[in-house]
């Protein structure tokens, strides 16, 4: 009964999440009826994106730890997948399984070698162990080296996973559960300290806490929830590559939390819808009004991030909320 009550007003508090979820839910009615079924699987990425960017966004929004690694999550989770079918496991339950243990265990080494230090330190830190990890699976020839390896879906049963709307509510059933498993943590006890230890960890300390066990054990959920996107992203995609591992992944998912709205629930799906609706239609926007320049579509983007953080205070998401505030 605690955790309903919890849930309720998570939901209430957080109603620009509730419509999202609610609106990728009711999305595949939308393009059944106007037969556009490619935006089913441009939705199907977008919430594998928004699903790794609120893992990030744990420890980044409401730790105030800069982790330029969390990609390599991703990229272990979808890893999970592709190297347990190249031994002939096709079970997508175990498949999930092995990939929150595996980023489990790795988020706990490097939470423990890189949280002992702060700034700077910490971003090379994690930046680090990333291309490290790139670099480990560009070498591995046996999984496809560079050019990855191209997977089959896998075996969810009684799940069909060939029916191209069951991936797609599968993935929204995985979102709805971080999304939830979240606004669990941020109400806890454990997620008012770690804000805490953001705004003053010397003051925790003070009171006779541990920051580095919050810290680390947010680290942790934070990779094992950017795994869990992996593993969707494997499925989604059917094929991996060390590509999804690389830093510049990380920055991607860092510029979505910044548009979408830092240290907010909602903020990091709201930032993925933009950042991959903007992807989509920059281009052919650029195609029309300056052709030579159609593939520089970035020159558009790159202003457009720099305008929402400068006049658009908490992102998107703050901008709505004011908006709908009527402040």
């Amino acid at each position: 009964m605690e955790l309903l009550r919890i849930l309720g007003e998570g939901l209430a508090r957080n109603r620009l999440l509730a419509v999202i979820l609610a609106g990728f839910a009711l999305f595949p009615i939308y393009t059944g009826i106007a037969d556009l079924p490619f935006w089913n699987d441009l939705a199907m990425r977008i919430m594998i994106l928004g699903m790794a960017a609120m893992g990030l966004n744990l420890v980044l929004g409401y730790g105030g730890m800069v982790s330029f690694g969390h990609a390599a999550f991703v990229g272990i989770g979808a890893y999970a997948v592709g190297i347990s079918q190249f031994y002939g496991l096709d079970n997508g339950w175990i498949h999930v399984l092995i990939s929150l243990f595996a980023c489990g265990v790795l988020g706990l080494v490097i939470g423990f070698l890189s949280l002992r230090t702060t700034g700077i330190y910490f971003i090379m830190i994690t930046l680090a162990f990333a291309q490290m990890l790139y670099f480990l699976f560009v070498s591995l020839e046996q999984f496809g080296g560079d050019d990855g390896m191209s997977i089959d879906r896998a075996d969810f049963m009684p799940i069909d996973l060939w029916e191209p709307l069951r991936l797609y509510y599968l993935i929204w059933v995985a979102l709805l559960l971080t999304s939830l498993f979240l606004m669990v943590i941020v109400r806890s006890r454990f997620g008012v300290v770690l804000e805490a230890i953001r705004s003053n960890e010397s003051r925790v300390e003070a009171m006779g806490l541990v920051p580095l066990r919050f810290k680390i054990t947010g680290y942790v959920i934070s990779a094992m929830i950017c795994g869990l996107a992996g593993t969707m992203f494997a499925s989604w995609q059917e094929y991996v590559s060390p590509d999804i591992m690389h830093w510049t992944r990380s920055g991607e998912l860092m510029i979505i939390i910044i548009l979408g709205g830092i240290g907010t629930l909602a903020g990091p799906l709201l930032g993925a819808v933009a950042f991959l609706l903007l992807e989509e239609w920059l281009p052919e926007l650029m195609l029309l009004v300056a052709p030579a320049y159609a593939e520089n579509w970035m020159i558009i983007f790159g202003p457009v991030l720099i305008a929402v953080v400068l006049f658009a205070r908490g992102g998107l998401g703050g901008l709505i909320r004011r908006i709908a505030g009527g402040g």
